[in-house]
């Protein structure tokens, strides 16, 4: 790297998800294959662990011990996700991030795009026009009604 020349940007630490290959679970499966399609869609860098291949054994006692577990479970079960060593969290809480579009937040990532703002409660919505006050633009449904009407005149 010589004098001038820009740094290179650091790459992004990539969100580690923990699955399972055989699981024969259907919902284990689609959950881990929605993450993944959602993670690939917005460009976010991932590293899959296969819990269920040779030779992973470190990696699954990981996941394990710092994956949270559900009531009646022996061990956490995949999906589950990490940044680097913090743990993010399993298919539920992940999919309640991704739809109150606190995918990135929840990821521990810097955010890509502005987040949708939602109204605050009690705040006005935008006011109405009032009737008769002038508009910038005519809706195409306000059209005058002699236009409009479908009885012939007489």
């Amino acid at each position: 790297m010589g004098e001038g020349e820009p740094a290179p940007a650091a790459t992004p630490p990539a969100i580690k998800i923990f699955i399972s290959g055989n699981s024969g679970s259907k919902e284990i499966s689609n959950a881990q294959h929605r993450i993944t399609m959602i993670l690939k869609s917005l460009g976010i860098v991932m590293e899959v662990v296969d819990i269920s291949a040779p030779g992973v054994e470190e990696q699954r006692d990981f996941m394990r011990a710092g994956a949270k577990k559900k009531e009646g479970q022996r061990f956490a079960l995949p999906p589950q996700l990490f940044n680097g060593e913090k743990y993010c969290g399993d298919y539920d809480d992940f999919d309640v991030a991704n739809e109150d579009d606190e995918l990135e937040e929840f990821l521990g990532l810097p955010r890509k795009t502005p987040k949708k703002v939602a109204a605050a409660e009690g705040a006005p919505a935008e006011a109405a026009p009032v009737e008769g006050a002038p508009t910038d633009a005519t809706p195409a449904e306000a059209v005058p009604a002699e236009e409009t009407s479908a009885e012939p005149t007489s």
